[in-house]
């Protein structure tokens, strides 16, 4: 028999706590640091809209399925945009429907889009699959740099000849792997917001939410669960930074910048070459660049994960009129007022992604 305990996160006690780190250790589908307890915990720290659903089969806790609550009941992965990783972490094998848990946590929908699960239950609502490019780091790394090169990838042995030049004409290099670096921190927030605005994305660090949770994150110090700060130096001026999640030997990059000063010497690049040479001693066999086409991921990847998009749904009136706006929408931009609206829907963009931060 299965039955659900819909609990906020102050109410999982050292028995939960226990079993879900189990499903992390044991099952490799959770290994990234998202899937990390501490994740969980951090958000609910900075939000009121965080619950867990405790799964329950013949009297023992199987799984767990950690969403946010939205208006209307749309729920969304812990962390919303921000998480790279997310799904209920359950036993394999675990009996699960998808809908019946959604039923069951009084949910009409639950959208997903780097969505990881040992359970094929959520099968049927997947719309969309990708890649999420990762440096395969197990061998140290001078097997990883072998492999590329045996791909026809030039990339790491370009970028090391880029290093020296940078060296050479802007200061010696400086690799910290985890610095208490107040000003190299600044320097992402300014160049990410810059990037942003750039972009017409709404900015991540412009939500007092977002901003707790970072600091929070960057408190966690340990082996098991830690968000390290890396910063490459070039003389006495930050030439990369990288704000990581990082779970035992699972490096998850989650905010990368550069200094644009020196973006023809792609430090940004020399930042991860450095992170790939070191990873070895630091104990890190893989590092996950996540989801995206950007060029520089895949040209350092050897190798990827599948995250899959899509959406589970309850029906309810809020799941009718979002349905009915996104074929409106869609009807339009296959329309021949498509041009028409096009100005509009730039506009809009900025406002819908900021929504989807709160």
């Amino acid at each position: 028999m299965n039955t659900i305990h819909r609990k906020r996160v102050t109410e999982l006690n050292a028995a939960d706590w226990s079993v879900w780190l189990d499903l992390v250790e044991r099952t490799g589908v959770y290994e990234s640091p998202y899937f990390r307890p501490e994740f969980t915990q951090a958000v609910a720290a900075v939000r009121s809209d965080v619950e867990v659903a405790v799964l329950v089969q013949d009297a023992q806790t199987v799984g767990f399925f950690p969403y946010q609550r939205g208006k209307l009941n749309l729920g969304k992965p812990i962390g919303g945009k921000l998480s790279d990783y997310h799904g209920p972490l359950v036993r394999q094998g675990a009996r699960l429907d998808a809908q019946a848990l959604l039923t069951d946590c009084k949910l009409a929908s639950w959208d997903f889009d780097h969505f990881v699960c040992a359970s094929p239950a959520f099968e049927p609502f997947i719309s969309v699959r990708d890649r999420s490019p990762q440096m395969e780091l197990a061998e140290g790394f001078e097997g990883y740099a072998r492999r590329r090169r045996e791909a026809g990838s030039e990339t790491v042995h370009r970028q090391a000849q880029k290093g020296r030049k940078l060296a050479r004409e802007a200061g010696p290099l400086q690799f910290v792997f985890d610095a208490d670096d107040d000003e190299a921190y600044e320097l992402l927030r300014k160049w990410k917001s810059d990037q942003f605005a750039r972009t017409g994305l709404a900015d991540i660090f412009s939500f007092p939410w977002t901003l707790e949770l970072l600091t929070k994150l960057r408190e966690y110090r340990g082996q098991e669960f830690s968000a390290p700060l890396t910063v490459l130096r070039a003389g006495n001026n930050v030439a990369a930074v990288c704000l990581s999640l990082r779970s035992r030997g699972v490096l998850h990059s989650w905010f990368t910048a550069f200094n644009p000063e020196l973006h023809s010497y792609s430090p940004g690049l020399s930042l991860f070459v450095h992170l790939a040479e070191e990873a070895q001693q630091l104990g890190i066999r893989k590092i996950d660049l996540g989801r995206g086409d950007e060029r520089y991921k895949w040209s350092l990847a050897s190798g990827s994960a599948e995250v899959a998009e899509g959406s589970v749904t309850i029906s309810s009136l809020a799941t009718m009129l979002r349905a009915s706006w996104r074929q409106t929408r869609d009807w339009i931009a296959n329309s021949p007022l498509s041009r028409q609206a096009a100005l509009p829907g730039k506009l809009l963009k900025p406002i819908r992604e900021w929504l989807a931060y709160h």
